[in-house]
């Protein structure tokens, strides 16, 4: 294949990709985005953040390299992909909005997944939860917020004064709660402390 501006072609690789899937929706041109930030690299394609013009949303741009540098096994395995995306609709899977060849370029336009890719999410969720525990269920950890089942404030590092205030605006009951005046002059009596001990 040659490489060439497209947009009146029907070769093999353009068809299908010139009409965007939800027609009259814009997303079958570059001039409808706004490419904000780079947010991941494949063997033969870039990943950006881009921002949709006609209703400033933000999507993911796919932008593959078809011409230079794929053979044709791997352009017929890119079509495969993008078929597949078509016919998917789940919650759970990225949405494909539209695909179209542009500046030599085939770019599919993506739902944004605005927590990043799986492996990030991995590494997250690998970090010990503030909660007592890194196997907490959801469940567990919104029962635990509920009622206020925090760990104790390090002793080493804040003073008394400070973690009893602490504790007093996150206790359950509200009646025992701190009120905002309260705080209020208890940190200004504590900055006043702070400033008399510098």
């Amino acid at each position: 294949l040659q490489k060439h501006n497209c947009g009146t072609c029907d070769c093999v690789l353009c068809v299908g990709f010139q009409k965007p899937l939800q027609p009259d929706m814009g997303h079958n041109s570059l001039a409808n985005f706004l490419i904000e930030k780079k947010i991941g690299r494949g063997q033969f394609s870039e990943v950006y953040r881009a921002r949709y013009l006609m209703d400033n949303t933000s999507m993911a741009l796919k932008k593959v390299q078809i011409f230079d540098l794929m053979d044709a096994k791997a352009r017929q395995d890119c079509i495969k992909e993008i078929d597949l995306l078509k016919q998917l609709n789940h919650p759970n899977v990225i949405k494909y909005h539209a695909s179209f060849i542009e500046e030599n370029e085939l770019n599919i336009v993506l739902e944004l997944a605005d927590a990043g890719d799986l492996s990030r999410m991995i590494k997250m969720a690998a970090l010990q939860s503030p909660f007592y525990g890194d196997k907490m269920n959801l469940y567990s950890l919104c029962k635990k917020i509920e009622q206020c089942d925090y760990p104790p404030l390090p002793s080493d590092h804040y003073s008394e004064e400070l973690r009893k205030v602490v504790d007093m605006c996150i206790n359950p009951d509200p009646e025992k709660r701190a009120d905002i005046i309260y705080v209020y002059d208890i940190a200004k009596h504590m900055q006043r402390q702070t400033q008399l001990g510098s």
